[in-house]
């Protein structure tokens, strides 16, 4: 019965990787690139080696720069420049986006998947095919779970040839099918966080609805009323005093993210990162009203669920983007080995099938 057992997740593993073999070959390598995205467009686009000092006074300058040059009912979202990435992202109706410069100066403006990074971004994300292409890549990793499992199961009767190394020794199938077996158990837990990440980022709001409703009471919505400030005026409602007002709501975060007042919301929403945070768009957020100049919702991250800060977890740690050369190269090196896994597990599997047929 043991033997049974292990044959059929080997059979399983075997089948299933080699079906999934050349798309997850192309999401890892395509990965791997962009975690360095930042890297490239600032080597592209950065004409200066001044550093961007994120002050409220110049963070206040983009957010007015950005309201002079494009329509408010077009902005969906500015995230701003920081020390180590010195340009504004705007991103606009109808897939257009734009770079900004710390004086408030396009630099770039495109739609889409025009840029090459933009490109590369939308095959890791959605395979050039829009929401389908982006179910495809999610069910695929769901899939890519329960083969990762299949596969530590599989290795274990054989776990004694793992000292045979990374780099097969002979285009021989059992060369192969060792280098393949022994990246594997070493891939194990960076693969597998990978992909229930890239799962959850493929299915968002399944993923809220699946997480985080069943913890979300009745006294979530009414904390965001708490603990705001009483000021009002309209000088308050612009961006400098809104945005002293944010840091001050929050102490020693940064302001990462703002969205501006338009047609379809009067508030100016600042979203903020908080020590211990690593979302880089920024979770704790307050929403001032541009006219009255009031503050009406605070949402602090901090203080949520420990399920809801998990949740958040996921793309920062998926894409790292956050400060920390260490774990960038960890992850860009992981994604190069799970392309190392799928193309040895690919080979090896068809040379089975040669041998069979």
């Amino acid at each position: 019965m043991q033997s049974r057992f292990f044959r059929f997740s080997r059979t399983v593993h075997a089948w299933g990787g080699a079906a999934l073999a050349l798309l997850l070959l192309v999401i890892s390598l395509t990965g791997s690139i962009l975690v360095w995205k930042n890297e490239f467009v600032t080597m592209s686009l950065v004409t200066t080696d001044a550093a961007f000092d994120a002050t409220p006074q110049a963070l206040a300058a983009i957010a007015d720069a950005v309201e002079a040059q494009f329509s408010s009912d077009d902005i969906l979202q500015i995230q701003f420049p920081t020390a180590e990435f010195p340009l504004a992202r705007i991103t606009l109706a109808d897939d257009q986006y734009a770079y900004l410069d710390g004086s408030g100066t396009v630099v770039a403006q495109w739609v889409l998947n025009e840029r090459w990074e933009e490109w590369l971004y939308d095959l890791h994300h959605r395979l050039l095919l829009g929401n389908v292409g982006l179910a495809i890549a999610g069910f695929a990793g769901m899939a890519m779970i329960l083969l990762l499992v299949a596969g530590v199961i599989a290795f274990w009767p054989s776990r004694r040839g793992f000292r045979h190394g990374f780099w097969p020794q002979s285009t021989a199938r059992s060369s192969l099918q060792a280098a393949h077996r022994n990246i594997g158990i070493v891939e194990v837990l960076p693969f597998l966080l990978a992909l229930v990440t890239g799962t959850i980022l493929a299915f968002p709001e399944q993923a809220e609805q699946l997480l985080l409703e069943p913890f979300r009471g009745e006294e979530y919505s009414q904390d965001f009323s708490d603990n705001l400030d009483t000021v009002t005026g309209a000088e308050a409602g612009n961006w400098l005093p809104a945005m002293q007002r944010a840091l001050a709501t929050f102490p020693g975060s940064r302001i990462r993210t703002a969205q501006v007042p338009n047609g379809y919301s009067p508030y100016r929403i600042i979203g903020l990162q908080q020590p211990g945070s690593l979302h880089p768009s920024g979770q704790s957020k307050v929403y001032i009203e541009s006219v009255g100049g009031w503050m009406d919702i605070r949402i602090d991250d901090q203080a949520q669920h420990i399920s809801e800060r998990l949740y958040n977890f996921a793309y920062p740690l998926h894409t790292g983007s956050f400060d920390n050369l260490f774990y960038k190269v960890l992850l860009s090196l992981s994604g190069i080995l799970v392309a190392a896994l799928s193309v040895l597990g690919l080979v090896s599997f068809l040379k089975q099938f040669k041998r069979q047929g």
